[in-house]
């Protein structure tokens, strides 16, 4: 379950759409229970169950509003009247407010699944709050439901060591895509740039844990040397803020945005860039926009804060956090063809040894207490015939 919308093209929704239909392709029968709202296509692969769509919140927006709020009040009652029903197995929680919900709602076993640091996302949604008080706050609630969950969960290797002994690093699996068969020139002219420009990617929304601030800062120090490189922004965010900052700065005339509102939208931007830049303001999750590109064929330069402790050494250029310099400097790397060939390569071949079906199934059956044979508890919990989770 995910006290979300789902499905969206959102990052922290297509980890957990993956991670359904491949607990779905492991055997299990698999369910989801998400807020009324949602865009795109449901999977065939499970079930997804909607809370009523009162009240209306249309927001996708990442973050907490009253409008949620009162969305994961009704889920509290919404997955206890669904565990009734399918009697589950497992119930898998992704983010704290859906484990909050399931543990209130005494159903179990709940196992939780982080999707980032709490305690370093929260005060950034809230900046005008005394960040200590934010930061005690989520800390105290994170830590209640660690030590309540039955399992503990993390998307990457940093978080779980945010969370302690008790949480399990769960990869995200994600599968290679591969490079657009669109040409790139083609793609740019459909954004209103030249065909012979240089494009760098940000893909995502703007919330300000992203550090997209130092994108734009790196782009005006590139261009400042001379080098005629234009930034794609793809996101589905409000872009003002990028392009009063753009202003600002002097490079307005160099960004370009556009909708990331789909697969084809996100086909199309991968394939107008040369390379992503992907930085990270807070410790924890894993950007969604990282595996994307590697699966993508994309060069990526990463801050090492949003590596997430990743063993992606050799598969993208990791350069220091809160530094536009050093993202320009990384920039300027991914100039050489062949630097750019082997890293592209070395991202495929990552994402096959550590994302693909057999090291998310290790983890989640570990995770879990599932016995991976026939999805079914290897402790004596089990309520039902078959390996039932409602996530």
């Amino acid at each position: 379950m995910g006290c979300l919308p789902f499905p969206t093209f959102q990052g922290t929704q297509a980890a957990v759409a993956s991670m359904l239909s491949t607990s779905a392709a492991l055997g299990h029968d698999v369910h989801m229970l998400s807020y009324a709202a949602g865009e795109g296509c449901d999977s065939t692969a499970y079930e997804v169950h909607r809370i009523p769509d009162f009240p209306r919140v249309r927001s996708l927006r990442s973050g907490p509003s009253w409008g949620k709020v009162a969305l994961d009040v009704r889920c509290v009652t919404a997955v206890r009247r669904l565990h009734r029903r399918l009697e589950p197995d497992v119930v898998v929680a992704h983010h704290v407010e859906a484990a909050i919900a399931a543990l209130s709602a005494n159903v179990g076993p709940v196992h939780y699944v982080a999707h980032t640091s709490l305690q370093h996302e929260l005060p950034t949604y809230v900046p005008r709050l005394p960040g200590q008080l934010m930061r005690g706050t989520a800390r105290t609630l994170e830590e209640a439901v660690c030590r309540r969950a039955a399992g503990v969960g993390a998307v990457a290797p940093t978080l779980s060591a945010l969370l302690g002994s008790k949480s399990v690093y769960l990869p995200v699996p994600w599968a290679i895509v591969g490079k657009s068969q669109r040409d790139a020139g083609q793609a740019r002219k459909a954004l209103g740039i030249h065909e012979n420009a240089e494009v760098g990617l940000y893909a995502g929304n703007l919330d300000r844990y992203q550090g997209w601030e130092d994108v734009i800062q790196a782009l005006a120090r590139v261009r400042r040397r001379g080098r005629d490189l234009f930034l794609l922004v793809a996101t589905e965010s409000d872009a003002d803020p990028v392009r009063r900052l753009a202003a600002e700065i002097g490079v307005h005339a160099a960004v370009r945005i556009c909708r990331l509102n789909g697969e084809e939208a996100r086909r199309d931007a991968h394939a107008a860039a040369d390379f992503a830049w992907v930085p990270r303001r807070t410790p924890g999750g894993i950007p969604i926009k990282l595996l994307d590109a590697l699966a993508r064929g994309l060069p990526v330069v990463a801050s090492v804060r949003a590596t997430a402790g990743l063993p992606v050494a050799g598969s993208c250029v990791c350069v220091a956090d809160d530094d536009p310099v050093a993202l320009a400097e990384g920039a300027s790397r991914l100039r050489d063809r062949s630097l750019r060939s082997r890293i592209t390569g070395a991202g495929f071949d990552y994402l096959r040894r550590h994302h693909d079906s057999t090291a998310f199934g290790a983890s989640f059956h570990r995770f879990t207490g599932l016995d991976r044979s026939a999805g079914r508890p290897s402790v004596p919990r089990a309520r039902a015939s078959a390996a039932r989770q409602a996530r």
